[in-house]
């Protein structure tokens, strides 16, 4: 267990520590040509992320069940499809942000708690951030699936603080979804919002945060 005298960060990994559209779309693509829809650029993607893999796969798939939304069998079988594919194309693209490593080091070297708190299923979550070297600042990694709920439910949050022995009154939530900053919010976290990631800068912006971030680590003007 990490104990943290001080300060603890939470970091959100899709847009916020590193750059996963790549891979994301990949296997999102592979899945829509499999149900014979055409593939879709990363900007679209990019809006389909956040809230986990079968949110992801639900506004993916809209098309073949417009009105009436996706049938429960097919989001199944849609997910089963994701996961086999993604197991192998989760790190192809995958890459830290600039500044994150080095930002992480002052943290760890300062003795803050680190933790990494994703809707990303933990299959995908934790090779992830070992792919990338997160594991040697944390061994805290929540995934969307180690509870039954998801951000912005902030049980994720507590659960990471628990395990690094952390108050929320001296911790800090840092990610780029509308699901990050409410979960911080719940939990009585410091937030800090990424306009540089996946989630919608405008729509950050009216959320509210005590901080954004135009790039990672640097601050925005307010």
């Amino acid at each position: 267990m990490f104990v943290t005298p001080k300060r603890a960060f939470l970091f959100d990994l899709d847009g916020t520590l590193a750059d996963t559209l790549p891979d994301i779309a990949a296997t999102t693509n592979h899945v829509r040509q499999s149900h014979g829809l055409s593939p879709v650029d990363t900007t679209t993607v990019r809006t389909y992320i956040g809230d986990g893999a079968k949110a992801l796969l639900r506004r993916a798939l809209a098309e073949l069940s417009p009105n009436e939304g996706l049938h429960e069998a097919l989001l199944e079988e849609a997910f089963a499809a994701y996961i086999e594919h993604h197991r192998a194309q989760c790190t192809v693209h995958v890459q830290l942000y600039p500044g994150v490593q080095s930002h992480l080091i002052l943290l760890r070297e300062a003795g803050h708690g680190i933790a990494v708190v994703t809707n990303k299923p933990e299959q995908f979550a934790i090779p992830v951030a070992r792919h990338l070297g997160l594991d040697q600042f944390t061994s805290v990694i929540i995934g969307g699936d180690t509870l039954p709920t998801k951000k912005p439910d902030p049980a994720m949050l507590a659960h990471a603080l628990e395990q690094l022995a952390c108050r929320a009154n001296a911790a800090t939530m840092v990610g780029d979804g509308l699901q990050d900053l409410r979960a911080g919010k719940a939990l009585g976290l410091r937030t800090i919002g990424c306009l540089f990631g996946y989630g919608n800068a405008q729509a950050l912006r009216s959320e509210g945060a005590d901080e954004f971030w135009r790039a990672f680590a640097e601050p925005a003007d307010r």
